[in-house]
This record gives structure tokens, sequence and C-alpha cells, in this order.
């Protein structure tokens, strides 16, 4: 499908800029010419609209959060990276364009409401894309990473990590609160829903940050007795966690947690949203025998110690986990509809991505910081 009339020939987009010293500005298109390396600043460009390829679908953003996992792209430290980069993969807008390909597809109906996540495809011929497991692809690509995501006014997806989402999902929520649904809430989620558990289950979420605050949701309205510790704990935290569903509260700067769990006969389940490795050693022998800790943050401060003995004799198991793709996105996104589930998000415009994304990594954000584009 070629593009309208009604659309711009030029967007604007926060893109993580590797700059060489030869940056030729050509009216209002910045080109860069750049060379590989990190920890250059966030810039704001724009860039010309383009015919969606045969299997791309043009995505509208309205909102796009901003997730801790930019950092890899901001710090060169995932492979493979090229540069100049636009991350984003927590991504809701409406479908502008679909490629010649895709064409006559119900899925992607010009203007469906639909987003993009961190699953960017996969190449549906591995053993584990053989078996289903699209998420471990062998070459599997991610949105941000591996081609341009969602911090800008449109983007490009291509149409197997295209997220459908029903209308219905704005009744009662914000473009920006369900954007970090289709990350840190599918993942807290899906977390949750392959772990083994029955209803009424002990579960302890770890933390009440951006992943925390939605897996106690998620887990409340699941059917599990929700316990919920962290290690910093104002009164307001305490307050915040039980209503969102926690059926009680434990402040660990008065509380050892693992004691007061283990006396309960500790949790089956146990979701460890911290990003800090001693935090998560820490809370491993609150775990009940035949228990399972799911690990959902990105613990990049060291590693994390476990007790080979406690998880033997326990017969627990660590679990670590990540998103989904799109389909596991969509359950996700049904369920929250139908549940209540909500996000807490701030919002902030393109220009002020640099205080977004410095708030996100400083763990300063309430809970998920989201650029919107009117």
């Amino acid at each position: 499908m070629a593009l309208t009339s009604a659309l711009p020939k030029t967007y604007k987009a926060g893109a993580y800029l590797v700059l060489s010293p030869f940056v030729v500005p050509v009216a209002d298109i910045v080109i860069s010419i750049s060379c590989a390396g990190p920890h250059e600043p966030w810039e704001v460009i724009t860039k010309e609209l383009r015919t969606p390829a045969p299997n791309e679908v043009l995505l509208r953003v309205h909102a796009s959060g901003i997730c801790n996992s930019d950092h890899f792209v901001a710090e060169g430290t995932w492979p493979g990276i090229s540069y100049p980069r636009i991350t984003g993969h927590e991504v809701v807008g409406r479908i502008a364009a679909v490629g010649s390909a895709l064409e006559g597809d119900a899925r992607f109906k010009v203007g469906a409401l639909a987003g993009a996540g961190w699953n960017g495809g996969y190449c549906g011929r591995c053993e584990y894309c053989r078996q289903g497991e699209y998420w471990t692809c062998a070459t599997a690509a991610v949105t941000g990473f591996t081609f341009d995501g969602g911090h800008a006014e449109y983007m490009y997806v291509p149409g197997m990590a295209i997220v459908s989402l029903p209308e219905e999902a704005l009744q009662n929520a914000s473009y920006a609160e369900l954007a970090p649904l289709l990350c840190a809430g599918c993942t807290a989620f899906g977390a949750i829903t392959t772990t083994k558990w029955k209803p009424g289950d002990l579960c302890l979420v770890q933390g009440i940050g951006g992943l925390g605050h939605l897996a106690v949701q998620f887990a409340a309205r699941c059917g599990l007795k929700v316990r919920r510790s962290t290690p910093s704990h104002p009164v307001s935290k305490r307050d915040l966690a039980l209503s969102l569903g926690a059926h009680e509260y434990i402040d660990s700067s008065t509380t050892d947690v693992v004691s007061a769990i283990q006396a309960l006969g500790g949790a089956q389940v146990i979701i460890c949203t911290a990003p800090y490795a001693k935090h998560i050693s820490a809370i491993l022998p609150a775990v009940a025998k035949n228990g399972t800790i799911t690990l959902i943050s990105a613990a990049t401060d060291g590693p994390v110690e476990v007790s080979n003995v406690l998880m033997n004799m326990n017969r627990a198991t660590l679990h670590g986990f990540a998103c989904g793709c799109a389909p596991d996105t969509e359950q996700c996104i049904r369920f929250s509809t139908l549940q209540g589930v909500k996000p807490m998000v701030q919002e902030f415009l393109v220009e002020q991505f640099t205080d977004a994304y410095t708030a996100v990594m400083a763990n300063k954000a309430r809970f998920r910081n989201v650029v919107v584009f009117p």
C-alpha cells in the first residue's frame, strides 16, 4: 500500500545517535554518518516516511514506554546493534499503512488499534520455532534493537510482530496506560501464568517498581494469595501494594522477610522484580517445597548466588522468564482489559525523552515513563 496524502512526509523520532564529526544538516532532515560506540546523547531527529516493505506495517505511534532494557542500546552492551538506533518496544498506536503482502489480512486494517512489543519477529524454521517456542528463536529480532522501535511518531513493524489490540482496551485506559503492558505487563503476566500453582497458594512479589506493581495485580486477579516485600518501604508503598491487590505487605526494614514467609510454609511462587542480584539471592530461601522462583528483572550488578542444597532439598525451581511473542501479549492485554489491570504511568513528550529515560535508569519512575505522541 502506497502512502496516502493524509500522511506527513517526515516524522520526529528519539534516536540514540553514535556521531562522527561529520554531521551534515540538510533542511529539516538530520543525516548522521555514524560509527559504532556507546554513551552518546539522545537526539531528536526527523526522518522521511517511506512505503512499508511487503511484510511491514506502518504504525502511527500514540505512546511508547521506556523500558530499563533501553540501556543496552544506550551503553552498547547488546551485540549486533547498528547505530543510529531508535529504541522503544512498548508501543501502542494505530495502523497507518500496510505492505503489499499483508493487504486484505483482517488483522492489518488501516486505523486498527495495534502495538509492538519486545519480540520483533522470528525465523519460523529453527528447532525452537518448529516447536512453537518462537520467543526463543535462534535468530529472533528485538524491537528497538534489531530495527527501529517506537520512540517515534511512526514506526515500521514486521507483520508477525504486530500486536492486535481490542478497541475496548481504551474504555478504561489511555494509550499511555496500555503501552507498558506490551513488555513489563506481558513479562509479569507470563511469569505467573506459566508457573505451577493452585488458587490460594502464597505468592511473594519482591519489589514494587515498574514490574512489581503489575505482578501484584496479575497475581491477585489470578487467585494467588499475594504478599509483597521491598527493600525500600515508605508508608505510601504499603498503602499502594494493598490497593493493587496484595493481601499483605512486609516491611523488609523491620521484618526478616524470609523468616516471616518460612513461618507460613514458604512461598509457592516468588516473583523477583528487584534489579539487584543481592536482593534476589537473599529472598531465595523463602521458597516453599516444590515452589518456583521466577526472575523477571535484569539484574546486571553481579551474579545471583544460589544455595545448591536449598534448591535440592526443597525440590525448588529457579525460572528465568522474558516476555513472549505477539499472541502472548494479546492474551495479556485481553486479561488486563477484563480484569482491570492498569500500569501507573507518567507521560512525557519526545522533547523530554532524556529526562524520562534518566529517571527510569535511576529507578525514580512511578512506575512506568511513557513518551506520548498526540
